[in-house]
């Protein structure tokens, strides 16, 4: 009798902790805008993560395997109180909330419970930015129990690498982040994505994101894999079929590879409307419930340091990882002769002599060190003649490509996801800035004339004089209404 009263005891308090212990969420994907010293996964597991020194505005995204009910979230900082209020945006831009600065400042309620796939928290202006844990809150305001993959060690190639290099690397396919991905050159049928694992590993299972996802007008534009065969140690062997679908998949494999080497080879695509080659945003392995991944840390350090490097040779080291905001102008402030300028530096800003003054404009731009941008503007315009005035809001999600230096001026290449409205009642994002990593739908094949989006390109050329900044659009495409911006720090 005692034995099954204890028996019964030692059940009811096994129940008890499983129903207190919260349920199980999974994250394959985290990533941040800014990394020092570790990925971002680390604060799902109460360990402590850091942005680079001084970068503000940063952001924490979370991509959940599944959807999850969610009331709240709490950020613990390892540095006191946060001085910024923190923004939440869910699924991108459908929910947005943010904590009480006159409160912890630490905590995002929402109310009422949403159903999310992925968060984000922008920092806003916090800087030094050190995070104990991230932990988020079920129906009930219990704490779920948080997964993520294994990240390991190993080496990735690939058999070819559109450019730049940074934005299409095969290790792209590890760092959670929709705006990077793997694309090939040309075609796609042959290429080869080499895995080397420095342990033996045991996988059964692929989750694929197919396609480039950033968006919907990247993803039909450029081709997708239809099927690979793998090969690997010991004369492993196996093709596998994946779907022209959004999201992620999970592709069982028909026997488990056991080894440390893995080669995927296209062998079917789908092929892109409009671009050649194929691109795959993300990719993770897995066994027995569990995921790894590889440490893309290395990399993004790497990217990080060539483009602080870049930015310092042109004196413009302070713009990365900070805001510039400010208008379009027809006429440079402050003629006067500019005693701090870079030596070497041209003192002259090009003006569009013939350009007509805008009646409004307003603009920000933030420039990462991770290689990313995100931007927003207004422009108004007056037609006298015609007695009709015109009115375009922009705003855009990407990555940047560092073209050439000289003393006081970097030229860049801009590239990835607009939407541009024309009139005046403009969207509301909720400040903006949601996410810099992709959307869940966009107009594609048949877009509202007032209100498009899509993938773009512009070439711009940042410049310093005194203690003003000048973006000067080359105007090779018609993508975005300015021509130089007078701008200042956020």
């Amino acid at each position: 009798m005692k034995f099954k009263t204890s028996l019964f005891s030692i059940l009811i308090l096994m129940a008890s902790f499983t129903l207190n212990c919260g349920k199980k969420l999974h994250f394959s994907m985290v990533t941040s805008t800014s990394m020092d010293n570790g990925l971002p996964f680390l604060v799902l597991d109460e360990k402590e993560w850091k942005a680079e020194p001084g970068a503000e505005f940063v952001k924490l995204h979370f991509y959940a395997d599944n959807a999850f009910s969610l009331s709240q979230v709490s950020i613990q900082s390892c540095n006191g109180d946060f001085k910024d209020r923190i923004a939440a945006y869910v699924n991108f831009d459908e929910v947005y909330a943010s904590t009480d600065i006159e409160k912890s400042n630490s905590d995002v309620i929402f109310d009422p419970v949403v159903q999310a796939r992925s968060v984000t928290l922008n920092f806003q202006r916090n800087q030094n930015i050190c995070i104990k844990s991230v932990k988020f809150y079920d129906e009930k305001k219990k704490s779920y129990r948080t997964f993520s993959p294994e990240i390991v060690s190993g080496k990735v190639t690939a058999s070819e690498t559109a450019v730049p290099e940074p934005t299409y690397s095969v290790m792209n396919l590890f760092d959670s982040k929709y705006e990077n991905g793997y694309s090939s050159v040309k075609g796609g049928v042959g290429v080869t994505l080499n895995f080397e694992f420095e342990e033996k590993q045991k996988i059964s299972v692929i989750k694929i994101w197919n396609g480039y996802q950033r968006s919907d007008v990247h993803c039909i534009k450029n081709g997708r894999v239809k099927s690979f065969l793998l090969t690997g140690d010991d004369g492993y062997s196996a093709k596998i079929n994946v779907e022209d679908t959004m999201g992620s998949q999970e592709i069982q494999l028909p026997t488990t590879f056991k080894g440390k080497k893995l080669t995927m080879k296209v062998e079917e695509i789908y092929p892109g409307y409009k671009e050649d080659g194929i691109v795959l945003s993300e990719l993770r392995f897995g066994h027995d419930g569990d995921w790894i991944a590889f440490d893309t840390l290395p990399k993004s350090k790497d990217t990080a340091s060539k483009n602080f490097e870049s930015f310092t040779k042109a004196s413009l080291r302070m713009v990365l990882n900070r805001g510039l905001t400010g208008r379009e102008v027809y006429a440079v402030s402050g003629e006067e002769t500019v005693s701090d300028q870079p030596t070497g530096a041209d003192n002259q800003v090009p003006i569009e002599e013939t350009m007509d003054p805008p009646t409004s404009s307003d603009w920000t731009i933030r420039l990462r060190s991770d290689g990313t941008f995100f931007l927003e503007g207004s422009t108004a315009r007056t037609n006298y003649d015609a007695g009709e005035e015109s009115s375009n809001r922009f705003y855009g999600l990407g990555n940047y490509e560092v073209k050439e230096m000289t003393p006081g001026k970097i030229q860049l290449r801009i590239f990835g996801f607009l939407r541009k409205q024309t009139f005046t009642n403009f969207l509301d994002y909720g400040g903006g800035d949601c996410n810099g990593c992709g959307r869940d739908c966009n107009i594609v094949k048949n877009p509202d004339p007032n209100n498009t989006e899509k993938i773009f390109q512009e070439f711009v050329t940042l410049q310093i004089k005194g203690k003003q900044f000048y973006l000067i659009n080359s105007k090779k495409t018609d993508n975005l209404d300015f021509s130089t911006l007078e701008l200042n720090l956020e």
